[in-house]
């Protein structure tokens, strides 16, 4: 490769080029990934003339657009009349926030987050906040309030003035400044000039991975060549039910790789760069680009069908409680060849390998490469036959339950709240079910509640480990965790105990409740004691009736 050379212009200069669509968006480049916070740090940056890295283009002619990402990026299309084209290499976050920051629109990150770039605002009077010999922080992510934090597309548009009207001299000037300091600014640009794709592309892999990581999917989007990888997996995701938007890439792939292969199977970066490396040769020497895009279609409908099964069967009402996002790929193996709804038989296998794996960690640890292929094998033959059974001879320790953290997200604790969610929590008061949207929503934590408060386990010298067990936590709507406050059980439950619905809602939350049970025992630390050990083994009881099998050891 020849020596790149290196041109700096200023952030004014790149705009002109922005606005002159001479940058273009390989498919090789991953999508924004950005929030607001970030894109004010980057300008912060700028304004005090920090370093922010460079840009690195591979200068290329018009024979190579058809390498062109069309979707999944911010920056204006590239103008394909250009006789040549900068290809961003490295730098395409950092460029999309000087765009951004002239336009000011609303452009959705990787995550789906709503970045609305109108609020990247200047701080005209910061709080003397830096540390010693540093400026405070001049930048923001937040609404814009005249005179006091200014749009920063207001400061950098051709028409400051006017927007700005009613602005002191003082403030005019501070603006002013501000201006002068973002349009002025050098950034390096890099520009390589190569004929060889391979080499570029290794190139992207070498910079970005000592950067923000590249995952084993940004790998293989990067050796698609044939086909735009990057933009099938999001309309693959984005057509699932949208609490399972941000189902990890990787995942997506590994399942393709898992239905599509040929001989051993495997699993991570090198069974997805085998199997992308097996298509791009069928496609290059055979042509074989549709039998590709059918394949891929009947995988797509079997991950829709797969996360359909897993949210109505399981409780999983979001990605965030799949004990793995694996098992998303896993089960969608069984409907690649079996696109109708299991029978009876198959059903129940189903069952017993879900609550398996999530309560037996089987897709984490040293083991999870084993169970993952032997899975994949399993759900073959389920899916021809209805001998094909699932076997979980590894059993679980009770105390497990016990020791899981609910603040510890792991295959075990998504497992519980799924268990939780499948009982249809009620209402303590008056014995409704509480609707699925306060429970299991993803963006309320507020709603899992301790049976024995934290503040009154933590006075009565439990540790952190013992009132977060998640033998310790059931679904409760707040309001009436609100109500309850720092009262032991047996005290706010005794106003509900003689109503009619009270044993249905206890056993809805899985708390035990019975005259001699742990709650209403006198004495906090004797009390939790033994309520921790009733409901850990109710807890336990209950896993198996879901599996409808063993689950944990005796003893």
């Amino acid at each position: 490769m020849r020596p790149p050379r290196v041109l700096r212009l200023s952030i004014k200069q790149l705009h002109q080029k922005l606005r002159q669509r001479v940058f273009a968006v390989p498919r090789l480049q991953r999508e924004f990934v950005w929030n607001g916070t970030r894109a004010a740090a980057l300008l912060d940056s700028i304004f005090r003339g920090m370093p922010i890295g460079s840009i690195l283009v591979w200068e290329t002619k018009s024979r190579s657009y058809d390498l062109l990402r069309q979707n999944l990026n911010i920056l204006p299309p590239f103008d394909t009349s250009n006789r040549k084209g900068w290809f961003l290499i490295d730098g395409q976050q950092r460029l999309s926030v000087i765009h951004e920051a002239f336009e000011g629109g609303e452009r959705k990150n990787s995550s789906g987050q709503v970045i609305d770039f109108g609020r990247l605002s200047f701080i005209l009077d910061p709080d003397d906040d830096g540390a010693a010999g540093t400026e405070a922080t001049r930048f923001t992510y937040r609404k814009p309030i005249s005179r006091q934090f200014t749009a920063v597309q207001d400061i950098l548009a051709s028409d400051q003035k006017r927007r700005l009207t009613g602005y002191t001299k003082p403030l005019l000037k501070k603006t002013a400044e501000c201006r002068k300091r973002l349009l002025s600014y050098k950034v390096p640009v890099m520009v390589v000039d190569s004929d060889d794709l391979e080499e570029i592309r290794e190139v992207f892999l070498r910079i970005n991975s000592q950067g923000m990581k590249v995952s084993a999917a940004d790998r293989a989007f990067a050796r698609a060549t044939t086909v735009d990888l990057r933009d099938i997996a999001h309309t693959l995701r984005n057509g699932l039910n949208p609490e399972f938007h941000d189902l990890d890439f990787t995942m997506i792939l590994q399942g393709f790789a898992f239905v599509t292969g040929e001989g051993d199977l495997d699993v991570g970066q090198r069974a997805l760069e085998a199997t992308i490396n097996r298509w791009e040769r069928r496609i290059e020497v055979g042509g074989k680009d549709g039998l590709f895009y059918r394949r891929w279609k009947k995988y797509r409908t079997a991950v829709g069908k797969a996360v359909d099964y897993l949210h109505q069967h399981f409780g999983v009402h979001h990605s965030g409680l799949l004990p793995s996002q694996y098992m998303v790929a896993t089960l969608s193996v069984f409907f690649n060849q079996h696109p109708a709804a299991p029978n009876g038989q198959q059903a129940r296998e189903i069952r017993k390998w879900f609550w398996s794996t999530g309560v037996g960690l089987r897709y984490s640890g040293r083991g999870y490469r084993q169970n993952l292929i032997a899975d994949v094998k399993f759900f073959r033959r389920l899916a021809r036959s209805n001998n094909a059974h699932f076997h979980f001879p590894e059993r679980v320790d009770r105390l497990d339950v016990v020791r899981a953290e609910y603040t510890q997200r792991s295959a075990l604790v998504n497992a519980f709240f799924c268990l939780l969610a499948q009982h249809k929590p009620c209402y303590v008061a008056n014995g409704e079910p509480i609707p699925p949207t306060i429970y299991a929503s993803r963006a309320n934590r507020h709603d899992r509640h301790h049976v024995f408060p934290r503040q009154l386990l933590a006075v009565n010298h439990f540790s952190h480990r013992d009132y977060n067990s998640i033998s310790n936590i059931c679904l409760i709507a707040a309001e009436e965790n609100q109500a309850f406050g720092m009262r032991r059980p047996g005290s706010y439950l005794a106003d509900y105990v003689r109503q009619k619905h009270f044993a249905r809602a206890m056993k809805s939350h899985l708390i035990p409740y019975k005259p001699l049970s742990g709650i209403w025992v006198r004495g906090v630390r004797k009390a939790y004691r033994q309520f921790r050990r009733e409901r850990a083994e109710l807890i336990c009881k209950a896993f198996e009736h879901e599996a409808g099998t063993k689950l944990f050891r005796t003893g």
